[in-house]
């Protein structure tokens, strides 16, 4: 699945550099974008990230739009592996896998992911927790969120949606079902 629409943590990745400075180069007119809404967040088109790529000498082959990329956190090994197995058959995802949460948090660094799949219940911290230091980073503000767990109690499910999970689903769950919450949140 080709991008034509990018967010700015998107144009970060693929140029190498931090959000705050793709914010910097649309503030200042470098980069050409838009916002549908005065408070929404900005979208750069690939015509026009192509365009500021080339001015400056940014390599082309970085534009490898093609895969969605996903970080699979959970503490069961096991999970974690099935779930990355069976996304990668699908060509247009790449995942990578982190089984706590601090090394969740040095692949959101390292890997950059488009959305992340996250344990409520880890082994060295609440999912919660980390899903806060997600959304107090600017840089992954633009990650989807997709809680699951087997664990928390039904009641629960719907605090974690107004806490700003993208969504949520209870294990054990059928994969196919994984996948079709997956595309249905980043058609959002």
């Amino acid at each position: 699945m080709l991008k034509d629409i990018f967010t700015t943590t998107e144009v970060a990745n693929i140029c190498r550099v931090s959000r705050m400075t793709v914010n910097r180069w649309l503030k200042e007119g470098d980069l050409m974008g838009y916002k549908s809404t005065p408070k929404s967040n900005w979208r750069i088109t690939k015509k026009d990230l192509k365009k500021f790529m080339q001015f400056n000498n940014i390599p082309m082959n970085l534009l490898k739009t093609d895969k969605l990329k996903i970080l699979i956190v959970d503490d069961e090994i096991d999970i974690t592996s099935f779930i990355s197995e069976v996304l990668e058959e699908e060509r247009n995802l790449e995942t990578d896998t982190a089984n706590s949460g601090f090394k969740a948090g040095v692949k959101l660094t390292e890997f950059r992911p488009d959305m992340v799949i996250l344990d409520i219940v880890l082994g060295d911290m609440d999912g919660r927790e980390f899903f806060e230091h997600i959304r107090e980073n600017p840089e992954f503000n633009d990650i989807k969120v997709i809680g699951i767990s087997g664990q928390i109690d039904p009641s629960e499910e719907q605090s974690l949606l107004d806490q700003g999970f993208s969504a949520f689903i209870r294990k054990p769950f059928m994969i196919k079902m994984l996948k079709e919450k997956i595309f249905e949140v980043l058609e959002k």
